[in-house]
């Protein structure tokens, strides 16, 4: 059997009035590596973290209840023999519940989802992801030497929720703290 598997998916949300009157539209990537060949320059994999919901929901992001980080690792639709069902499905990895803000940097905190020891894996219908987002990871008292930027999501398990990747998600988590 043979899916078609789509490098990325975009996301189109209402503008927030909040930060401006202007549509918002994100991309949020799933794409492996792509080794040299010949002049053909390679690429890095890139597989973007995401809020997605876990139930419906308005367009339009006010909260973080009811959300939770996972990071895209395919981007699909199922071949005919499987019915016509025509929505894209994306397979993805949970991380756990947003928990308590760490107390010096205010920041919530997520760690990869595991259950029996594997990383927890869903497929959800793309419409589910709400819109890209950033983690940092955290370190200890050490830095693991293998850590790069392009494979810090590997190496790492915890992670602080970035709020201030842009206006809107810094509203969103300003909102979520009252």
């Amino acid at each position: 059997d043979r899916f078609d598997v789509y490098r990325q998916v975009v996301i189109e949300a209402p503008p927030d009035s909040r930060v401006g009157d202007v549509p918002k539209r994100w991309h949020v990537r799933a794409r492996p590596e792509v080794v040299a060949s010949g002049r053909k320059p390679g690429c890095p994999a890139r597989f973007d973290m995401a809020l997605v919901s876990d139930g419906p929901r308005s367009s339009r992001l006010h909260t973080l209840d009811g959300m939770r980080v996972a990071q895209v690792r395919t981007i699909f639709t199922l071949p005919r023999q499987f019915g016509t069902y025509s929505r894209a499905l994306a397979y993805i990895e949970w991380f756990t519940p947003f928990r308590q803000p760490d107390p010096s940097s205010r920041l919530h905190q997520v760690s990869r989802s595991t259950r029996q020891l594997r990383r927890n894996a869903a497929v959800i219908h793309v419409d589910e992801i709400v819109r890209p987002c950033h983690l940092i990871p955290k370190m200890g008292q050490s830095v693991d030497v293998t850590l790069r930027s392009g494979n810090a999501y590997e190496v790492v398990n915890d992670f602080y929720f970035n709020e201030f990747i842009d206006s809107e998600m810094f509203c969103v988590s300003v909102i979520n703290r009252l």
